[in-house]
């Protein structure tokens, strides 16, 4: 029996009803790719009308998933019964797992799903939800409409495995419209369906009447020769981009068989008229766009007209994010689903042929602009969608923004903001270039031995590039102190774009939440807002590890403009700690019980690849660095750990610290390589993290003033990470890592008669390939380390350690509650394009803040998330809490919590 009390309602400013799922759970991975999977669609009381929601027309529930068919339980029924030679199926054959993949909108494919039909103006509500592996990165996009989510704008949806989401939709413009995956892998693949908007005479009391100021823009696609990075230099590094050994050496090296850093490229110009002679010459503003199109912005009621020119040698468009177009100004063309071989000629809006010139009109209605909620001006983008993914990857893409009526100068700039930078983290997969025959005829110096399959050479052509500059080249980020900065992010791509982007030295405001690391994902937009406070040069920088190392950072300048101005904040308090870098024995699987447990309840014996050594795997144990607490500045006599601290794990201490507090850390480096302890979110003196070399003392100070704690919409304590930065990558899967919890001043001495518990978590996959000690650890605890090859994939594999705080299969020990306690449970996330991690709590609902009160029972994290949850334990038990991701499941990134009786009421 499945009871809905209070506490799994919908929260305060949730809608009035809410996705969740049911699905079977003895093997939940392989039960859910069987098909056991359902929506559970949960109201608050007296919302309901017969049945469904009140003042909402039609609904619908849609699942993107894509569903494993290996992981089925019938799997060997299906080869039986549909192969027509099952007795030479090869199960372990990657092009035959790959067919089993089904890329589906509620198990239909290609545009087959049934029953999306409404009414134009009907009210309309979607629950949606995601489900699957480490490539269900999905990006719900409803073409023709716009929605909306805890009162903001939205077009298109984020889904993640086990990702629960409702949007509202006032259903506008009639016709067949296509509900797509814009993850470009999933797009070609099938995940698609389609909705049909009918004609019912349904009055409207939307004035869609073309705006009377319209904003003509004259773009051409032309062909150019783009460098990734023109100064040849690793800025970061300052050594030369092809210097051996280096990490931009892959993508650089121009060779036989390598094209280099440069590539011919189609992008989108803007030129003065229609003659297309005069291009427009971009301000010293604009440096920063690079290989972005030019700025396309508009207010709401404006009518947008672009004339486009295509200079190319292929059929090309444009099709816009986030404005209002019916279908003959559409950018992307889809056969009729009932009919797909009806044999219609595409419209000239979605194919516009070589030497073409088509004039798109968009319109800005007041339900496509921002909400009351908003930003002044929302983020958005166009692009050219013949085909979408070699399109983009061509290069034909741009920024929009989209204003609030009068909020604009003349010149487009935003008023009461005096800087603004548009940013498109991505990795540009040049193997998906309409361009490729060009550039390897064009810059290797042996074309025909080029072969397309091998996959270094592909991976040589994936350029993780911001705006296409790599490893620091992007000209013009520039800005005075105290400054008010927009920053407008947008992104592309696939399930690789997984993207935590970084700014280092200062933090933004987002829907009211203090951070400085946002995710970004295919299709995602976001406004940033900033007032830089400490002068230097700083990071813009994806915390994805591949992306990191792969050149996907830039540097930013914060200038001293105006008169030197003291430091207003008033420090009141100073908080020291002592801190060192240890290097341990670390076990991520101390007892094996629960594990063998779990596998005899699944009716599997199965050998464990990443905690069995077999013939020459490492295991569980390896040695690592962590951050430990010592008493005083003898580094003597360590902190001994608490019972309410033994959840921690492999972090190091959780430091606290209130808005107008310095924390001085006075820290020891006790390892055998130079490391440093640094914070995110926090201010220091300098843009420079000084290391500490093995033996030495050095004190990092960390300023707290206003801008570290919590935003106006945040809970009252936000966690940030701090970490080791003298190689990030490889100080991280080291493992110095631990969370620091900064807190409104004064709030924990307000009385309160709930006991307060605080649990941090790090969900990360520690990739022990990339540790300083991969190779002690392989003479150290091997069997036979003669016969270790660092690159064989099943070796690599079982070093990837899928742990919460640095435990796996149960092992994380310490998460014990009371019922009636007061729970912040910190969830941080780090590490690579997998670290995509949907926590899950059984038994209970959490609360988080985000202008409003909103509960759930899952909340997604990825690399640079820092979120507060606030749980109120009502049931007592064991409850189960781990990662939904198949795979991360089945790696053991699972653990439990337990609340036991209140004292105060066991007797009553």
């Amino acid at each position: 029996m499945l009871l809905a009390t209070e506490e799994h309602s919908p929260g305060e400013g949730d809608s009035n009803c809410v996705t969740r799922i049911y699905h079977s759970h003895i093997d939940a991975p392989k039960d859910i790719a069987s098909g056991l999977i359902g929506p559970l669609i949960i109201c608050k009381k007296d919302s309901l009308d017969k049945e469904k929601e009140k003042n909402i027309d039609r609904e619908f529930v849609v699942m993107f998933s894509v569903v494993d068919e290996n992981f089925s339980w019938y799997l060997e029924d299906n080869i039986q019964t549909y192969c027509l030679e099952p007795e030479k199926v090869d199960k372990d054959n990657e092009d035959f797992q790959e067919s089993n993949r089904m890329y589906s909108v509620n198990g239909y494919t290609f545009g087959s799903l049934p029953g999306l039909s409404m009414c134009a103006e009907d009210r309309v509500k979607w629950y949606l939800f995601g489900m699957g592996n480490e490539v269900d990165v999905h990006a719900a996009f409803f073409h023709g409409q716009a929605l909306t989510n805890k009162n903001y704008r939205i077009d298109t949806i984020n889904l993640f495995p086990a990702t629960l989401f409702d949007a509202y939709m006032v259903a506008q413009n009639p016709g067949e419209w296509m509900l797509s995956c814009q993850n470009l892998n999933h797009l070609k693949a099938g995940l698609q369906a389609f909705f049909q908007v009918q004609e019912c005479n349904k009055s409207s009391s939307k004035d869609n009447t073309r705006g009377k100021h319209v904003r003509h823009y004259y773009i051409a696609a032309e062909e150019i020769i783009w460098n990734y990075a023109p100064s040849g230099i690793d800025i970061f590094t300052k050594e030369n981009l092809t210097a051996p050994g280096s990490d931009s050496v892959v993508f650089f090296e121009q060779g036989t068989t390598r094209i280099g850093g440069s590539y011919k490229k189609l992008v989108y110009r803007e030129y003065t008229d229609a003659s297309f002679t005069n291009r427009k010459e971009r301000s010293p503003e604009e440096e920063h766009l690079g290989i972005l199109g030019p700025v396309i912005w508009a207010e709401v009621g404006d009518t947008i007209r672009v004339t486009f020119h295509n200079k190319g040698a292929y059929p090309l468009s444009i099709e816009p994010i986030g404005v209002r177009f019916n279908k003959n100004n559409e950018g992307t063309y889809y056969s009729p689903h009932y009919n797909p071989q009806s044999g219609s000629v595409p419209p000239s809006a979605s194919h516009v042929a070589p030497t073409e010139t088509f004039t798109y009109e968009w319109t800005v209605p007041e339900e496509v602009g921002p909400t009351y909620a908003d930003p002044v001006c929302l983020a958005k983008m166009y692009y050219s969608a013949v085909d979408p993914t070699k399109d983009i990857f061509t290069g034909l893409i741009g920024p929009m923004k989209i204003c609030r009526k009068g909020s604009l100068h003349a010149n487009g700039r935003q008023k009461d903001v005096d800087k603004e930078f548009y940013l498109f983290p991505t990795v540009f997969d040049e193997n998906e270039s309409l361009l490729l025959e060009d550039n390897i005829r064009m810059f290797t110096t042996a074309p025909d031995q080029v072969d397309k399959e091998d996959e270094d050479f592909q991976e040589s052509n994936k350029m993780h590039s911001m705006n296409g500059f790599m490893y620091g080249n992007q000209p013009g980020l520039n800005m005075c102190k105290g400054d008010s900065v927009v920053w407008y992010l947008f992104s592309v791509g696939n399930e690789a774009d997984v993207h935590g982007i970084y700014f280092s030295g200062n933090t933004y405001l987002w829907r009211g939440e203090r951070r400085d690391t946002v995710n970004l994902f295919p299709q995602t937009s976001l406004t940033l807002l900033m007032w830089p406070d400490t002068e230097g040069t700083f990071n813009v920088e994806c915390l994805t590890t591949d992306h990191y190392t792969g050149g996907m950072k830039q540097k930013y300048t914060v200038n001293q403009c105006r008169r030197q101005s003291e430091d207003s904040t008033f420090y009141l308090g100073e908080r020291t700690y002592y801190i060192a870098a240890v290097e341990v024995e670390w076990d991520y699987s101390p007892q094996r019980q629960w594990e063998k447990e779990l596998h005899h309840l699944q009716e599997q014996n199965v050998s464990n690849a990443f905690l069995d050594k077999e013939e020459f795997y490492i295991g569980s144990k390896y040695k690592k660095v962590v951050y430990r607490q010592y008493t005083d500045n003898t580094f003597r006599v360590p902190v001994e750990r608490k019972a309410e601290e033994e959840h921690l794990g492999i972090l190091g201490p959780q430091l606290h610290a209130d808005v107008g507090d310095k924390v001085k850390i006075i820290f020891k480096n006790m390892a055998t390589r130079p490391y440093s302890i640094h914070a995110h979110g926090v201010q220091t003196e300098s843009s420079t993290v000084i290391p500490t070399l093995p033996g030495e003392t050095l004190t990092y100070i960390w300023k707290i003033p206003e801008r570290s704690g919590a935003g106006t919409e945040d809970s009252a304590c936000i966690p940030w990470a701090y970490s080791s930065t003298v190689d990030q990558v490889k100080d991280l899967y080291s493992g110095l890592i631990g969370p620091l919890i900064v807190c409104r001043r004064h709030y924990l001495k307000v009385f309160n008669p709930r006991k307060k518990l605080e649990f941090a978590l790090l969900f990360l996959v520690f990739d022990e390939n990339e540790s300083w000690y991969l190779d002690d650890n392989i003479k150290t605890y091997s069997d036979h380390p003669e016969k270790v090859n660092k690159d064989d994939e099943e070796f690599i594999e079982s070093n990837k350690m899928h742990a919460i705080n640095g435990r796996v299969f149960g092992n994380l020990q310490g998460l014990t509650m009371h019922v009636g306690d007061e729970v912040n449970w910190y969830l941080m996330g780090m590490g690579n394009e997998i670290d995509l991690h949907t926590v899950h709590f059984h038994g209970h609902s959490f609360q988080y803040k985000h202008r409003g009160v909103y509960s759930s029972d899952v909340f997604d994290i990825f690399p640079g998330t820092y979120q507060t949850l606030e749980m109120f334990p009502r049931a007592p038990g064991i409850w189960l809490l781990h990662c939904h991701v198949t795979d991360h499941i089945h790696a053991g990134m699972e653990t439990t919590y337990t609340v036991l009786q209140n004292e105060d009421t066991k007797s009553g």
